[in-house]
């Protein structure tokens, strides 16, 4: 959960390791992902892709030719650089077998270009670690502050001297959704707006000894024994873990959270 100061966002959808993962972030019309694609997730024209692995992006064909059949826009999916020629073909073979051209806008992105969103946001891809290309996503959004020297001051005050022209705010950026995906437990230590952003979506895959800490970083993922051990850097609003390995049952992922998250990071937590 989050603290008071901040809202939730709403996330729907679902992520299990090796077999799929799309969620979808109404509010800000956005999929994470679509490695499956529900009828709900077809609204959602915008999708950020955080690699090439098929249950992150084996649907995206399918996203796009559906909301061609309904009359909707185009998607528009945003994939890592090294991997937007590819996701090209992929769309074009599934043209071919479809006898159509699938209408969609594929964006390159890496880390270092910022892609605009509209209402004052932007996306801004970052580095992640997994066993192919994977990079991934946080949403920013410009808002506006009092600056330094003016904060404490009463309203009438504040309300004079804007009488008089003086620019008492300023605007900041403020990392309102990160998504990782797929990647070692790295991402934390060498990513520092995740220990700022109001919601960040993190994958789990591993839980307990079933499988280790080693084998989970050869498969490039983050077993939640890393999460535990580096809790410090994750952020103090609202962490949704997700990406569980299907063969933890629900029952189980919520005992083991709470079994081993410190207490105050699993009243933080939400599981996907």
């Amino acid at each position: 959960m989050s603290s008071s100061t901040k809202t939730l966002l709403e996330l729907r959808g679902r992520s299990v390791a090796g077999l799929e993962t799309c969620i979808e972030v109404p509010s800000l019309k956005l999929l994470l992902d679509v490695g499956s694609c529900s009828r709900s997730a077809v609204n959602h024209r915008r999708v950020l892709i955080s690699h090439g692995h098929l249950d992150h992006i084996g649907a995206i064909a399918q996203h796009a030719a559906r909301r061609s059949l309904l009359g909707m826009e185009e998607g528009e999916y945003f994939v890592p650089s090294e991997i937007a020629s590819q996701v090209e073909a992929l769309f074009n073979a599934a043209g071919a077998l479809d006898g159509q051209v699938i209408p969609r806008r594929i964006v390159p992105l890496s880390p270092g270009r910022d892609e605009p969103l509209g209402k004052r946001r932007t996306l801004r891809p970052f580095r992640t670690f997994h066993r192919v290309p994977s990079q991934g996503y946080t949403v920013w959004e410009t808002r506006s502050r009092l600056r330094a020297e003016f904060r404490g001051m009463p309203g009438e005050e504040l309300g004079a001297l804007r009488r008089r022209g003086v620019e008492v705010a300023e605007a900041h950026e403020v990392p309102l959704l990160s998504f990782t995906g797929d990647t070692r437990v790295e991402v934390l230590e060498q990513t520092p707006e995740l220990q700022q952003t109001e919601c960040l979506v993190i994958e789990a895959s591993f839980l307990d000894e079933r499988v280790p800490v080693a084998q989970a970083r050869d498969m490039g993922h983050i077993h939640l024994d890393e999460l535990v051990d580096r809790h410090e850097l994750l952020p103090k609003t609202d962490v949704v873990l997700s990406h569980f390995s299907s063969r933890y049952t629900t029952e189980e992922v919520t005992l083991l959270l709470k079994r081993k998250l410190p207490a105050e990071r699993f009243a933080q937590a939400r599981a996907l």
